[in-house]
């Protein structure tokens, strides 16, 4: 039993003979008394002026008020609805819609057999490119000035003309046919997710858009156009995601395919300063590897540039006071520094987005022709605006230049416009639309902080109804789980500052 003197007598004894060993005292030691050389103060304990024990600051407390409290539940999760997968993968309703109206519009122009009007041109070009001879090849644009595609839309119209029948306009026009909807997607995917669950602005933008999207594509088969503003949106999404090469390597594609792209290369000002030496060198670097080899080969390339069309006489340029029966030789360049101009304001009013719309706005001003598949690059920059800058549920931009440069052309049994007025109407779209767009108030305007898009702090494009919240680095977010896109806005080291 343990502690019981039992214990001792069940011991057993030592043998005889044999002696403990003995045990040493221990040795003082000399530190206990202060003698130790490392003690501080040579050798005296406390220190001199440390006091015992130690004192802490007032505001260190290791001992909270409430540390015998146990800690705050955690929030319940929010309730689950479908799975991730599940979610991305349905389909809104207006996509339903969108697909049969866009198929609607396209049997239309069928059964009028007006289809790929102008096709002939690129299956020309595309066979002259690949062609061996006088005039051919890196001597296309010298020999045949008229061709006023970009080598990049010349490049795939070759292919395509082996593709089937017609030197391929069959397979080039049902290809084409099938963006509308696809590049609608695109300038909906702009929008935070947060944002898309409004349909209904996605319907209306579509049901102005894919009617006079399918003039570029079914009517007149203009492949070069289609490229050119393609790429431009593809260079607004690597913009939005901060992304310099591929948004200089986007805007030199553009404008590979159609030269007049080239007023587009205003979006890479609305990167971060720190980016522009880098989307610069992507766009130059791809503009030089297309159109190089053909200066190179011929320096008479440069003629090109100088092809005139008529002056028609419903062009916003005979409003303006310009009789000249073809092109001004400085109505090209005039267009360019237009557009890149505009486009430059759009930036510093940091509604960068509408650079697409100005861009083309100055074409229109300035062009003496007054073809329809210009039209469909307006509706674009339109749409871009009416969906990513505004957040207004009806696409009132959009509608604006449907209305005066495609249905006033259609409704001359209705409302038989002359050709003067068809071009007062191409003026006041040119003119009007763009300076609403960059004039309208704060306010109407989603994105509603920050002057340029190329600031540092971050600004979240989403109505100001919507929960949102700042981090620590003063950056707006998304109350929520989902991806989104951030874009870059507002004066750098002022984010409270607003239009």
């Amino acid at each position: 039993m343990r502690g019981s003197t039992n214990l001792a007598k069940e011991a057993l004894p030592a043998p005889p003979g044999y002696l403990h060993p003995p045990v040493p005292p221990a040795p003082a030691s000399p530190w206990l008394a202060g003698d130790h050389p490392s003690m501080p103060g040579n050798g005296t304990w406390p220190p001199p002026g440390s006091p015992w024990p130690p004192v802490r600051e007032a505001a260190y407390d290791p001992w909270l008020e409430d540390w015998f409290k146990d800690p705050p539940a955690a929030a319940p999760d929010p309730p689950r609805g479908p799975g991730p997968a599940r979610a991305r993968a349905r389909v809104g309703w207006p996509w339903w819609l969108l697909w049969p109206w866009t198929a609607v519009w396209v049997a239309w122009q069928l059964a009028l057999k007006m289809t790929g009007q102008s096709w002939h041109f690129f299956a020309q070009g595309g066979q002259l490119l690949f062609g061996t001879g006088m005039g051919t090849g890196l001597q296309l644009y010298a020999a045949h000035p008229g061709l006023q595609i970009g080598p990049l839309a010349l490049a795939a119209s070759g292919v395509l003309r082996l593709t089937g029948p017609g030197q391929g306009e069959i397979a080039a026009v049902a290809l084409m046919s099938a963006t509308g909807p696809v590049v609608l997607w695109a300038v909906w995917r702009l929008l935070p997710p947060a944002e898309r669950g409004k349909h209904s602005r996605l319907f209306l933008a579509g049901l102005f858009f894919l009617p006079v999207w399918t003039e570029l594509t079914t009517h007149f088969a203009h492949l070069d156009d289609l490229l050119a503003l393609c790429f431009s949106v593809a260079a607004l999404h690597a913009v939005a995601r901060r992304n310099p090469v591929w948004a200089g390597l986007a805007l030199a594609a553009a404008t590979d395919a159609k030269p007049w792209a080239a007023a587009f290369v205003a979006l890479i000002f609305a990167l971060p300063r720190r980016q522009w030496l880098a989307a610069l060198s992507a766009f130059t670097g791809g503009v030089a590897a297309a159109w190089l080899p053909f200066l190179a080969a011929d320096p008479h390339t440069l003629t090109a540039a100088r092809f005139s069309i008529p002056n028609d006489p419903s062009s916003a340029l005979r409003v303006l006071g310009v009789m000249s029966p073809r092109t001004p030789w400085w109505d090209r360049s005039a267009q360019l520094a237009l557009g890149a101009a505009a486009g430059l304001l759009a930036v510093r009013r940091g509604r960068w987005p509408a650079v697409l719309l100005v861009a083309v706005a100055a074409r229109i001003l300035l062009d003496p022709g007054v073809y329809g598949y210009y039209t469909s690059g307006a509706v674009l920059g339109t749409i871009v605006v009416d969906l990513v800058l505004t957040r207004w549920r009806f696409p009132w931009a959009t509608a604006a230049a449907a209305t005066l440069l495609y249905a006033a052309r259609m409704t001359h049994q209705l409302v038989p416009f002359d050709l003067h007025q068809l071009g007062v109407l191409r003026l006041i779209f040119a003119i009007g639309v763009p300076v609403l767009v960059l004039g309208v108030p704060g306010w109407w305007i989603t994105r509603r902080r920050g002057r340029h898009a190329r600031a540092g702090d971050q600004v979240t494009i989403i109505s100001p109804a919507q929960a949102r919240h700042r981090d620590r680095n003063g950056s707006l977010q998304l109350n929520s789980d989902n991806e989104h896109i951030t874009w870059h806005c507002g004066r750098a080291g002022n984010p409270a500052h607003r239009e």
